[in-house]
């Protein structure tokens, strides 16, 4: 089978959408599937895009369409008196012919998208005769920030009708029934989560006995505030051990200062692989959510895939 991949940030960045493609891909090819990948780079340069993702050539969408969708849609809207910058359905009316060019040159026969506006591009295209495949960790823009509209509303219901297949959790399934969408039964795949049997942890030589709590990812000033964890963190002792490492965890003791009796480390961004390292050397992992309705944070797959116990904030 053809597939055709449209996605946003591809691996080994961070993220849902890249940590899926990173282990879906190798899983098509060995099954034996050939495959398309469709991402945007906008603002980066096109010589420091990777040429082949897993082997697989990327077909870029770059600035120079960017500016072609700022001079077509700009005018149009600001009539939808929308201040998040470009409507997702419009943009995806231009993203469309771009799909039609696709196809001609390589004739798929069914297309993962993995976000809302590359699944409005696949039906304004008008190619019907493809499997369409939603793969929804984010909520859609009208249920994650509430700026809804009469067109936004009807244009996501559309689209979303028109796919055999959304995978997506329960959590936004729930959330798009408040907004009178409803996806038939038939057309779901829900990720729900398993449950964390306690599994016996074998100590390192030379590790320390502290019981060591880790949080991964970025401290978003806005959607991902650590204080209530703090608060916690505040009444350990000296047998814990926590480490902070992200992006803006390294400015924690400067804007979230905590008095413990614990460890506290915090850290950088580190590498994707160090990252890992830490959660499978770590006895807690500690997730803070998105202030964010619905939202799921995107380390909260690798949470999982560890097996180890996870503590949600």
């Amino acid at each position: 089978m053809k597939f055709l991949i449209m996605t946003g940030p591809l691996y080994p960045k961070i993220g849902n959408n890249a940590n899926l493609i990173g282990k879906l891909i190798p899983y098509l090819l060995k099954n034996n599937h050939e495959i398309a990948l469709f991402s945007n780079a906008f603002g980066i340069e096109k010589s420091k895009l990777p040429v082949t993702v897993f082997g697989i050539p990327v077909l870029w969408a770059l600035d120079d369409k960017k500016d072609f969708k700022r001079k077509v849609l700009f005018p149009i809207q600001s009539k939808l008196n929308d201040p998040n910058g470009f409507s997702d359905a419009l943009q995806a009316q231009v993203d469309f012919r771009e799909l039609k060019q696709i196809r001609n040159e390589y004739p798929f026969d069914a297309v993962i998208s993995t976000s809302e506006p590359y699944s409005m591009a696949v039906c304004a295209s008008k190619i019907n005769d493809v499997k369409k495949i939603l793969y929804l960790m984010d909520p859609p823009a009208l249920v994650s920030n509430g700026h809804n509209t009469p067109y936004r509303s009807s244009t996501l219901k559309n689209t979303l009708q028109k796919q055999d297949c959304i995978i997506s959790t329960p959590f936004i399934f729930n959330a798009l029934k408040e907004y009178e969408i409803e996806i038939p039964e038939e057309k779901q795949i829900v990720c729900g989560f398993p449950m964390i049997s306690d599994k016996d942890t074998v100590k390192r030589k030379g590790e320390t006995d502290k019981i060591k709590l880790l949080f991964t990812g970025w401290l978003y000033s806005d959607i991902r505030s650590p204080r209530y964890f703090l608060d916690i963190v505040s009444r350990l002792d000296e047998r814990f051990r926590i480490v902070f490492m992200g992006k803006e965890c390294e400015t924690l003791n400067d804007r979230f200062p905590v008095e413990t009796k614990a460890e506290l480390i915090t850290l950088p961004q580190q590498p994707y692989e160090t990252a890992l390292k830490a959660m499978e050397e770590a006895d807690i992992l500690i997730n803070i959510g998105n202030s964010v309705p619905v939202h799921m944070p995107s380390k909260t797959l690798e949470h999982i895939n560890t097996g180890k116990p996870i503590v949600n904030f």
